[in-house]
């Protein structure tokens, strides 16, 4: 059996859970039956829950028999699957979609930019370019979160800044939009906008720019690598605007002429520069 088909729930069981935040899990899970799907860095699936329904999640990572899904407990479905415990059943359908283009990085400088739990689409090709030799030049990582309590994966950025890309090491930058009096927050204040240009100061190789995070983030950080003539055609972003059946059948997904389940998620910034600004309903 295998997870692959579009129409065709699997079981999976929960392996374990693991909380990010107050209201972000990462859930590991594995196929009851068959072999664990192939996946590449961005593709998502569809993860159910038996009389309530599915939700679309990012693949964060993954091991040889498991994959990793990290989401945010915003609705009826994510609030049951954020309650999972190791031995639970869910669905899986997938994985779908269009995945990063990782083979840009060669020759380049590889920049991420991610806000809030846009770190998680992102992780997976993070590190298939830093454990893998992909032939960047250099690769830097920018996070934006809410609040120094709200950083998703902060111990695996920490462990990034360790690893050597390029003959440098990797240059992670963290920043939060506000800081409580009481915290003990060190390090900078501001939109993750604000660290795009010292990352690119002083590079050796033209960037390539994967992004993921709230429109209005995705939409600032093109506005701003325009301001330091970055091309579109050098930047990717990702979306996850409501979609419901990943097949490209019912339209709820529609973000002008695109399928974002069908045409994406991944998609170059030329094809969405303008259509960001579209509210989701």
């Amino acid at each position: 059996m295998s997870a692959s088909g579009p129409d065709c729930p699997v079981p999976y069981r929960v392996l374990s859970t693991a909380p990010e935040q107050h209201d972000v899990v990462t859930l590991e899970v594995s196929p009851l039956l068959g072999e664990l799907p192939a996946f590449e860095p961005a593709q998502f699936s569809m993860i159910g829950v038996a009389g309530i329904g599915e939700v679309p999640i990012s693949i964060s990572s993954a091991t040889e028999s498991s994959h990793r899904y990290t989401l945010r407990r915003a609705g009826a479905v994510t609030t049951v699957l954020c309650a999972a415990r190791p031995g639970d059943v869910i669905t899986v359908r997938g994985p779908f979609g269009r995945p990063w283009d990782l083979r840009r990085v060669r020759g380049a400088h590889a920049l991420f930019v991610a806000g809030g739990i846009g770190v998680a689409p992102l992780r997976a090709a993070v590190e298939a370019v830093t454990t893998q030799e992909r032939g960047a030049v250099g690769v830097s990582v920018l996070a934006g979160f809410r609040e120094p309590d709200e950083q998703v994966f902060g111990s695996w950025l920490d462990q990034l800044a360790e690893r050597v890309v390029g003959g440098s090491n990797v240059t992670v930058r963290r920043t939060v939009d506000r800081v409580d009096a009481a915290g003990d927050w060190g390090g900078p204040v501001g939109p993750v906008t604000h660290l795009i240009g010292p990352a690119l100061e002083g590079r050796t190789a033209d960037p390539v720019v994967y992004v993921c995070g709230p429109d209005p983030m995705m939409a600032a950080t093109l506005r701003t690598l325009d301001d330091l003539g970055v091309p579109a055609s050098s930047i990717q972003l990702t979306l996850e605007r409501n979609m419901h059946c990943a097949n490209g059948w019912c339209g709820h997904c529609q973000l002008g002429p695109l399928l974002v389940c069908r045409d994406g998620p991944v998609v170059d910034a030329a094809q969405v520069a303008r259509l960001l600004d579209v509210a989701e309903l």
